[in-house]
């Protein structure tokens, strides 16, 4: 595990738990998942704006080359936010999932 990777988790736990005093852990876990979602679309904001950047003394092959790897990770941040926004989804799902069950417990069984 890299440096960042380490950092982010230690973030994470700091982040659930400041927010367990208030909220259930799918709560947090959506947070979670809604702030790296938004961090990596932000990183997609900036990458965005590079094609075209390319140093023109390097030629016209390496600027097309330039432009052809900001497109790639262009999308891959596209693809990365995209998922991180699901998990969020699945948070909620699984919230809503668990809040219906408790519901369903408190209700009287059904005579067979």
């Amino acid at each position: 595990m890299n440096e960042y990777q380490t950092t982010a988790v230690n973030a994470r736990m700091k982040i659930n738990a400041v927010l367990a005093a208030g909220l259930q852990p799918e709560d947090t876990d959506e947070l979670a998942c809604a702030v790296k979602a938004g961090t990596v679309a932000g990183a997609h904001c900036w990458v965005e704006e590079l094609p075209g950047c390319a140093p023109r003394a390097r030629g016209t092959a390496y600027g097309k080359g330039w432009d052809g790897g900001i497109y790639a990770a262009s999308g891959l941040l596209v693809s990365t936010a995209d998922g991180l926004y699901r998990q969020r989804g699945r948070a909620i799902v699984i919230r809503r999932c668990r809040a219906a069950n408790v519901v369903s417990l408190g209700e009287p069984m059904a005579p067979a």
